[in-house]
C-alpha cells in the first residue's frame, strides 16, 4: 500500500482533546462523483454526488460519514481525533487525526468537507497499519536527550507528549515528540524512540524565508509615505487586534530580547528609514502596517482570522531581528504556535549587513501567510515516501502557498525586487516569479522553496484564468481541505475536486481551473523527473538532518530516461556545483529504485556506481543497457551528513547508430481494439461523473511527460547560499 509519511507540524502539544462520545447520525448509500484510490484500492480523495445530505455539518455528522466509509478506507477500525472544524466560503471542513494505541498518529489526517447542509468531499490519509500495541513506553520522556541531539547553545525543552509515528522502514510505533526551542530561530520536534529513548528525527519548526518581497517596497516605492495605522489598541507602542511589534535590543546580552522601541510623537509614529541599523523604530512601523492589512485580507476576503490556539488574534512579531547583537541575519522566519506550552507564533524580521528584512511588506504578507497554513492545514516541511524516501512536496505546498496569497495582495507575481542583485537572490529580476510556466515533475529541483513555485505558479495562472476573486477563494477553500501531508498530485487533484463544485465557477471557469491543473502536471505527478537525453538538470540533495540522517543520503528526485532500440552507449553525468557534493548512482531497468528504509543499502536497485561522476553503460557492460525500456536511476549524496546540502548538475546522453525501433506493446487479449491498458480507471471515472460510483475500485496511471522547462543553475545556487548561510557554524 502506497502511503505517504509526514509529521506534523500543526498539532500543538496536548492542545487536541478526547472527543466526547456522541449520538452520531446514520449515513448509508454514498455515491461519488470522483474518486481516487491508493495502489491497494483503498479510497484517497472522493467529490461527493451533488444533493447527497447527510445532515448537520457538525462534528458528530462527520464522524459518521467517516464510519460509513470505514471498509473502503483501510483494514482496521479507525479511530478519530477532532482537529479542528473551518468555515469559509459556504464550505464547512471538519478535520481529524487518527488515533493509534490512543495516541496520534503524525502526519495522519482525514477531511470531511459539506457545501451547505450537503456532503461535498472527503480525503484520508491514515497511514500504516497498527499491529498490536508494543507496550508501555519508557515512564518519562527524555527531554535531556533531546536537548543534547539539537547541539544548540541555549536549547531548552518547551513541551513534550506521546505519539504514534512510522519510522523510515514504514513501522508504526510509540514515541516521544520533545518541542525544543534554542533562539528565537531555533525551533525543533525531536521524535524519539519510546522503548529505548533513540534519536528517530529531528524536525525543524521554522519555516524560513530569504528576500521575499513584492510592492510596496524600497525598490518600487522609493520615497516613503504616510499611511493609517488601524486597529491600534495602544496610544504608545505598536501593538493592535491583529499585531504586536517589538525588536531585539541592539546591544548588551548574547541573544535577541525585545522591547518595543518605536514610541508614538502626538499620536503618531513618524519615522525615517535607517539602514543599515539594528534600532531603527521604522522597521516597527512598516511590519505593523504590513500586518494588519494582511490580517484584514484573510478577514475581509475569507471571513478568516488567525488565532493562537483559539484565544487571540495577535501575531507577535519582531523588527532588527539577530541572534547576537552587531552580527547580521540574513533571514525571516515564521515559528508557529505551541498551544500545550501555551507559547504563540511569531514572525521576525532579520536585519543584514545592507538591507532590512522588515523593509518589504510582501515580506509581511508571505510570513503571515505560514501562519494561515499552520491553522488551517498546518501542511508539514516533509514526508518519506515508502518507494522514493524522504521528500519535500508537502513544504512546497506551504512555501507556494504562502508565495501566492502574498502576490495576490499586491497584484503582483514577482518575489523578492528589493533583494534582486544584492548577493542573495538570483535570477528571474527577484528571488522568485510566479507568472513562468513550470510543470510537474519535469521541473523539480528538490527543495521546498523552489519546488513552491510549480504550485504558486499554477495558482496564479488560475487567477489570470479566472479573476483575483474566484481563484483567492478556491485557493483558500482547497487550502482548507488539504491534509497535513500531501503531494503535489494531491493538492491537484483536492483544487480540481473543489473547483467542480465551487458554488461561484461557472462553467467556462472550471474548464479554465482544469486546463492549468493539466498544463501545469499536478495531477499523477511524482517525483521521478523524466529526462530528455542532451538536456541539463539541476536538484538538491536534501536537508542534512531529514534527507541525511532520516532518509540515509538519497537525495529528494528520482530520475527516469527511455532508452531507444538502437542505443549504444548511455552515459550519466553528475557534477556537483557546490563545494559540498559527493554521490553515487544507483540504477534499475524497467521500475525506480526502492528506498529501504532502515536497509543497508539504502535503495534496491539493479547496480550501483560508487563516487563517480559518469557513468557509462553500453550493450556489454556488466549492467547492459535496457533497449526499448525505461532506465530509472537514484543518487545518494553521501557527504551530506558530514559536508551539508548541495546542488547538482545533471545530464544524460546517449549515443545511437542502427536505425531500430522497438516493438509495439501487445494489448491485453481480454480488452477491445485500440483499448489502453492504462485507461481503465480513469474511463470509469469519466463514466461516473454522470452515473455516481460506489465507494471501491478507481486509482489512475501516469505517464513520463517530455521535459518543459528547467529548474535555474541561477536559483539553485542562491539557495545553496541561502541554506549554507543558515547552517549552525
Amino acid at each position: 500500500m502506497v502511503v505517504r509519511l509526514s509529521l506534523v507540524m500543526v498539532l500543538g502539544i496536548s492542545s487536541v482533546a478526547h472527543a466526547q462520545l456522541v449520538e452520531a447520525p446514520q449515513v448509508q448509500g454514498l455515491r461519488f462523483a470522483d474518486a481516487r484510490h491508493d495502489d491497494e484500492g483503498w479510497l484517497r480523495l472522493a467529490r461527493v454526488r451533488s444533493g447527497t445530505r447527510v445532515g448537520a455539518p457538525t462534528e458528530a455528522t462527520a464522524r459518521a460519514v467517516v464510519h460509513s466509509l470505514a471498509d473502503a478506507i483501510h483494514p482496521e477500525p479507525i479511530g478519530l481525533r477532532h482537529q479542528r472544524t473551518l468555515r469559509a466560503h459556504g464550505y464547512t471542513v471538519v478535520r481529524f487525526v487518527r488515533e493509534v494505541w490512543g495516541l496520534p498518529l503524525l502526519g495522519s489526517s482525514v477531511i470531511v468537507r459539506f457545501r451547505g447542509d450537503e456532503l461535498d468531499f472527503v480525503a484520508f490519509d491514515l497511514g500504516a497499519r497498527a499491529g498490536e500495541d508494543p507496550g508501555p513506553a519508557i515512564v518519562d520522556a527524555p527531554l535531556a536527550s533531546a536537548v543534547r541531539a539539537t547541539r544548540w547553545v541555549r536549547a531548552r525543552p518547551i513541551g513534550h507528549e506521546l505519539v504514534a509515528f512510522a519510522d523510515d522502514a514504514g513501522m508504526l510505533r510509540k514515541t516521544w515528540r520533545v518541542e525544543v526551542e534554542g533562539a528565537l530561530h531555533e525551533r525543533a520536534d525531536v521524535l524519539m524512540d519510546a522503548s529505548d529513548g533513540r534519536v528517530i528525527a529531528i524536525v525543524p519548526r521554522l519555516l524560513h524565508q530569504l528576500g521575499r518581497v513584492y510592492d510596496p517596497n524600497p525598490v518600487l516605492s522609493p520615497d516613503p509615505t504616510d499611511e493609517e495605522l488601524d486597529n491600534l489598541t495602544s496610544a504608545r507602542f505598536l501593538t493592535g487586534r491583529y499585531a504586536r511589534v517589538q525588536s531585539c535590543r541592539p546591544a548588551g546580552v548574547s541573544e535577541c530580547v525585545t522591547e518595543q522601541r518605536a514610541e508614538s510623537s502626538g499620536g503618531n509614529w513618524l519615522f525615517d528609514p535607517e539602514e543599515p541599523a539594528y534600532d531603527d523604530e521604522f522597521a516597527e512601523v512598516n511590519i505593523y502596517f504590513h500586518t494588519n492589512r494582511v490580517a484584514e485580507y484573510f478577514r475581509d476576503a475569507h471571513s478568516f482570522e488567525w488565532t493562537c490556539c483559539g484565544t487571540s488574534n495577535i501575531m507577535d512579531a519582531i523588527a532588527n531581528y539577530v541572534e547576537t547583537p552587531g552580527v547580521s541575519f540574513r533571514n525571516a522566519f515564521f515559528s508557529p504556535s505551541s498551544c500545550g506550552s501555551g507559547r504563540c507564533a511569531l514572525m521576525a524580521f532579520g536585519q543584514s549587513s545592507t538591507k532590512d528584512f522588515g523593509y518589504d511588506g510582501d515580506v509581511v504578507y508571505h510570513e503571515y501567510g505560514h501562519g494561515i497554513v499552520d491553522v488551517t492545514a498546518g501542511l508539514s516541511f516533509f514526508d518519506v515516501d515508502p518507494l522514493l524516501g524522504v521528500g519535500y512536496e508537502n513544504g512546497a505546498l506551504n512555501e507556494g502557498t504562502a508565495d501566492y496569497f502574498s502576490a495576490t495582495i499586491t497584484g503582483d507575481p514577482k518575489l523578492a525586487d528589493y533583494f534582486a542583485g544584492s548577493g542573495m537572490a538570483a535570477g528571474e529580476g527577484g528571488l522568485r516569479e510566479l507568472d513562468v510556466r513550470l510543470r510537474c515533475p519535469d521541473d523539480l529541483f528538490g527543495e521546498a522553496h523552489a519546488d513552491g513555485r510549480i504550485w504558486g505558479g499554477a495558482l496564479w495562472a488560475v487567477r489570470e484564468a479566472i479573476g483575483a476573486v474566484k481563484a483567492d477563494a478556491l485557493a483558500f477553500a482547497t487550502l482548507m481541505s488539504l491534509g497535513d501531508g500531501p503531494d503535489i498530485d494531491t493538492a491537484g487533484t483536492s483544487l480540481s475536486m473543489t473547483a467542480a463544485t465551487f458554488p461561484t465557477l461557472d462553467d467556462a471557469d472550471r474548464a479554465a481551473v482544469e486546463a492549468v491543473i493539466a498544463d501545469r502536471g499536478l495531477v499523477g505527478c511524482r517525483r521521478i523527473v523524466p529526462v530528455v537525453p542532451g538536456e541539463t538538470y539541476t536538484g538538491y540533495s536534501g536537508d542534512v538532518q531529514l534527507s541525511g540522517f532520516l532518509g540515509g543520503g538519497v537525495v529528494p528526485l528520482h530520475y527516469a530516461v527511455d532508452v531507444p532500440a538502437d542505443a549504444l552507449a548511455v552515459r550519466i553525468r553528475l557534477d556537483s556545483l557546490t563545494l559540498a557534493g559527493q554521490y553515487d548512482v544507483y540504477v534499475r531497468n524497467g521500475e525506480p529504485a526502492r528506498y529501504r528504509g532502515a536497509g543497508t543499502p539504502r535503495l534496491i536497485a539493479d547496480d550501483v556506481f560508487p563516487g563517480v561522476g559518469l557513468v557509462r553503460m553500453t550493450r556489454t557492460t556488466e549492467h547492459a543497457i535496457p533497449a526499448c525500456d525505461t532506465l530509472y536511476f537514484a543518487i545518494v549524496a553521501t557527504d551530506l551528513t558530514t559536508r551539508g546540502p548541495s546542488v547538482y548538475e545533471l545530464t544524460v546522453e546517449i549515443d545511437t547508430d542502427a536505425d531500430l525501433e522497438c516493438p509495439e506493446p501487445e494489448l491485453d487479449a481480454s480488452m477491445p481494439d485500440g483499448a489502453s491498458a492504462d485507461a481503465g480507471a480513469d474511463a470509469a471515472l469519466d463514466a461516473g461523473s454522470d452515473a455516481g460510483i460506489d465507494v471501491g475500485g478507481g486509482g489512475c496511471g501516469c505517464r513520463l511527460a517530455p521535459a518543459q522547462s528547467r529548474s535555474g543553475l541561477a536559483f539553485g545556487l542562491a539557495v545553496l547560499m541561502v541554506l549554507a548561510w543558515r547552517r549552525r557554524k
